[in-house]
């Protein structure tokens, strides 16, 4: 599962505070295992999942269908469910 959330940031250098800036959620990883991940990113550009879910390869990838996830279910071997 990954998602991406609009946030505020006030006091950001060389950036307005009105500004998107965007925190990153996955939650991933075996039953007996699972690990949620929360990354900062200024960007909501498709190279964030790219990085972010860099080794999650062959299965699942369950999303709001935000097209920003198209590159990274390609390049994985992912199928995106919404």
């Amino acid at each position: 599962m990954a998602d991406e959330t609009r946030i505020q940031v006030l006091k950001e250098p060389n950036r307005p505070a009105t500004s998107d800036k965007w925190m990153w959620v996955a939650l991933g990883g075996p039953p007996e295992k699972q690990s949620v991940l929360f990354d900062y990113d200024p960007s909501r550009a498709q190279e964030v999942p790219v990085r972010l879910l860099d080794g999650f390869k062959s299965g699942y990838l369950q999303t709001n269908v935000y097209a920003g996830y198209n590159e990274v279910c390609r390049k994985n071997n992912l199928i995106q469910v919404g």
